[in-house]
């Protein structure tokens, strides 16, 4: 990979396969892969262009590339200003997320106890913004999160995780820190 040529979603897809069959600790592969995506969201002549054709009703989720073997996904999202998601996990699986274009919100939240049933207790950590060629990262039990696209303009997010990620649990909130626990399913605005 150099920087004096436009990194390509191949030669991204290549390197990230090469990071997963070297390595089998997941921070180290979370670290690796936020400085490929760093890479990789300096340009976004490699998007697709239905990429930034947006939905009223929420964000777009594009699926770019999926491992053959489920090591990694990566998608592309985009969003309206003002679109975010609910609270959310990776179903037990880390993340990369970049900003190619926009300004994301980043809410994190990080589990305190098991689930107890249908519900979990989760904590505040923080909130961050992503402006355009920002990265970030999250590995469980800090994988729970809201996103949100804040400014004026559209914004598109690139994320990589650590298997397919067609599930997860949304978190809604009961009573001061505990939340009730819904596993939904996720599919896509598109595949390429």
């Amino acid at each position: 990979m150099t920087t004096l040529e436009r990194y390509s979603l191949k030669e991204f897809v290549r390197d990230m396969t090469k990071l997963v069959e070297e390595n089998t600790e997941e921070a180290t592969i979370v670290e690796k892969a936020e400085e490929l995506v760093g890479e990789l969201i300096k340009t976004d002549s490699w998007l697709p262009n239905p990429v930034y054709q947006l939905d009223e009703d929420g964000y777009t989720r594009h699926s770019l590339y999926r491992d053959p073997e489920n090591r990694f996904e990566v998608l592309a999202l985009g969003w309206k200003s003002g679109q975010k998601t609910p609270l959310h996990d990776h179903d037990g699986t880390w993340g990369v997320e970049g900003v190619v274009t926009g300004m994301m919100k980043v809410k994190n939240f990080v589990r305190e106890e098991r689930e107890k049933g249908e519900f979990v207790k989760l904590i505040p950590a923080g909130t961050v913004r992503l402006n355009e060629q920002s990265t970030g990262e999250l590995l469980p039990p800090a994988d729970c999160h809201i996103l949100e696209s804040v400014g004026e303009k559209m914004a598109v997010t690139i994320h990589v995780y650590g298997k397919q990620l067609n599930k997860f649990r949304i978190f809604q909130l009961q009573n001061d820190q505990s939340y009730k626990v819904k596993w939904v399913e996720v599919g896509y605005t598109k595949e390429y």
